[in-house]
């Protein structure tokens, strides 16, 4: 049933996709059944209707066509026309506050929205918020300024310029100045809207940072289609050198109109979901080791050599985490400083232990070789797709006279140890070239252009100075082949040659 409240869009439906995603709806699921919730903004149908069973669901969107097609209870029109007569259990914005209002009503800030959903909160009830973070990854990598003219459902780009707090302590404390203290916060990565990692502050300053720099790394390949650059080096340092909570796409948090034990959604330390949508979590075990274990009901096929002994197969979700750092940055990292043994030693390894693992998805540990992401499908060309992100990305290796990636493909399979070469990569990248990268290919694509001119001059040259002389010959076999003389000397060699035949015959 749809409710006009006043200030709906009738003709006007949400351009950018909704909140959603396999970690939002694990977090959903562990809210208590029998209680009321109000869905405030743009989320997939999908999340709602399973947060719908055996809950009283209600949602608010502005879009009326989007209201026709949402299950259950929807009240459509902007956030300013909602009151205070009906209360609700938990209110949950993973969309945030920014799809709230539309133009037929007041355009309320961010400090303003969150306390119209305090208003709609019952006495002990728990708000879930996203809140973008303007100067995360997905920010300082993106080539367009969120700042530019209006465009789809941003018809008020403040960018940076909003009201929102700019970072995890700021947000908390703004919260609890609302009187909603949080419960729970987490650092949300690729995206705002549809995370697929997400990871507390605490988990950020004191757990397994090169585990958690490899997720990050591994979760925003994907997600950006245009970049300034290579976001995944900038997720993994930040969350290596204690900045991932401060440069994550978004934050999560989980406050409380008034404290009540057992309403709060508890946060794990770490939540992770791969490609094929595969939920884990990351745990911390009493003895100071961290655990991997793959959520029920969001087991997958696992890849082979994970390293857990079967811990982590379907059946068996519970398993170490892999220490070690990412393969790919240790490649790379000797690569850049010209150690050729290191690099033997990694890629003999590499191609050993996990020939068909990419070299984003394994962690290096001494000796020891662990596939980061179990459910993460075989890579035949993982060789290959190293040899193009170092030629791509314009990272300096030990063979700079090597330009084309089947050369570097050939010696790095040499290197590896291998009798035959991989062949080169049949699917793009893990994540697009972005302008710096396309930049340095440019720049790569210049020098060799220099090169080849300069050699074409020296040919030239070369030529030029071969004709002359050729010419100058020509002219002197032509001056001696016209006189007299040359022309007695042909004849007397003629019979010269005559007369020795005739001896030779006389003879025999």
């Amino acid at each position: 049933m749809i409710t006009l409240i006043g200030g709906e869009m009738p003709e006007y439906a949400e351009e950018y996709p909704p909140a959603g995603g396999p970690l939002h709806r694990h977090l959903l699921e562990r809210l208590p059944t029998g209680i009321r919730v109000l869905v405030a903004g743009p989320h997939d149908p999908g999340l709602i209707s399973a947060l719908a069973d055996r809950r009283d669901v209600t949602c608010l969107v502005r879009s009326q066509p989007d209201a026709g097609s949402l299950p259950g209870n929807v009240l459509c029109g902007t956030l300013a026309k909602l009151t205070d007569a009906d209360r609700y259990d938990v209110v949950v914005a993973l969309d945030g506050t920014g799809r709230l209002c539309s133009p037929e009503g007041p355009q309320l800030d961010w400090a303003a929205s969150v306390r119209v959903l305090k208003r709609a909160l019952r006495p002990g009830g728990t708000l879930l918020l996203t809140v973008e973070n303007e100067l995360g990854v997905h920010r300082l990598v993106d080539p367009r300024a969120p700042t530019a003219s209006p465009a789809g459902d941003a018809w008020r780009p403040l960018g940076e310029f909003g009201s929102a707090p700019g970072r995890p302590d700021r947000l908390a404390a703004a919260l609890a100045a609302e009187g909603l203290p949080v419960a729970g916060m987490a650092a949300a990565w690729p995206l705002p809207a549809r995370p697929t990692l997400l990871v507390t502050p605490e988990t950020l300053r004191y757990g397994p940072l090169d585990a958690l720099a490899a997720f990050a790394s591994a979760s925003v390949a994907p997600a950006y289609d245009r970049v300034l650059s290579d976001p995944r080096r900038l997720a993994a340092a930040a969350v290596r050198r204690g900045l991932g909570a401060e440069t994550a796409p978004a934050w999560l948090a989980v406050a409380q109109r008034a404290h009540r034990p057992g309403q709060t959604v508890a946060l794990p330390p770490a939540l992770f979901a791969g490609p094929s949508g595969a939920v884990t979590e990351i745990v911390g075990a009493p003895d100071g080791s961290w655990l991997r274990r793959v959520v029920p009901g969001w087991l997958a096929p696992l890849s082979p050599g994970t390293g857990d002994s079967g811990a982590s197969q379907p059946g068996f979700p519970h398993g170490p985490l892999p220490a070690g750092r990412l393969l790919e940055e240790r490649l790379l990292t000797a690569a850049l400083a010209h150690d050729l043994p290191d690099l033997r030693r990694l890629l003999t390894g590499w191609m050993t232990a996990l020939p068909m693992a990419a070299a984003d998805n394994v962690l290096v540990d001494g000796e020891q070789f662990v596939v980061l992401d179990p459910t993460v499908p075989d890579q035949p060309d993982a060789l290959a797709r190293l040899a193009n992100t170092l030629i791509t990305g314009g990272y300096h290796h030990p063979w700079p006279a090597v330009t084309e990636v089947p050369r570097l493909i050939a010696i790095l399979a040499g290197a590896a140890g291998l009798a035959g070469t991989p062949a080169a990569p049949t699917e793009p990248a893990p994540a697009p070239d972005g302008r710096r990268e396309l930049e340095i290919q440019l720049d790569a694509l210049r020098r060799r252009l220099a090169d080849a001119e300069a050699r074409s001059h020296f040919f030239e040259a070369e030529l030029e100075k071969r004709e002359a002389e050729l010419g100058r010959a020509k002219t002197q076999i032509a001056a001696f082949s016209g006189n007299l003389g040359y022309r007695a000397a042909k004849a007397g060699l003629v019979l010269a040659r005559a007369a020795r035949n005739r001896l030779r015959k006389g003879r025999s």
